[in-house]
């Protein structure tokens, strides 16, 4: 299925919109990775859409750390201001969003 995340920045901040990789989801925040450099620290808007799910979800949170893997390509870690609801997990592994297989790993090991 396909979802579509975008991190939207305070206003200032450029780019304002980001695109992202989701790595990994908990109810407590996302592992994303993106061509961006953002900081550790910054607030943003995590947003979570799938047409074909009737999905939008934006969600705010911070970056908690960061990891470059390769020249203009970083991994971070952002938590949520709000823990997500199990049921909205739920939702997600009903509809084929989220499962329980590794994401692929990027570039060499």
């Amino acid at each position: 299925l396909q979802l579509d995340h975008e991190l939207e920045r305070a206003e200032g901040e450029l780019p304002q919109v980001v695109k992202a990789e989701l790595l990994d989801l908990s109810r407590l925040g996302v592992r994303v990775r993106s061509d961006a450099a953002l900081a550790e620290g910054e607030v943003l808007t995590i947003r979570l859409q799938s047409e074909a799910d009737a999905l939008d979800l934006h969600l705010t949170g911070v970056v908690r750390w960061r990891k470059q893997e390769a020249i203009n390509r970083w991994s971070y870690g952002c938590q949520f201001m709000e823990e997500l609801p199990l049921e909205t997990l739920g939702e997600f592994f009903l509809c084929g969003i989220l499962s329980v297989q590794p994401p692929a790993p990027s570039g060499p090991t």
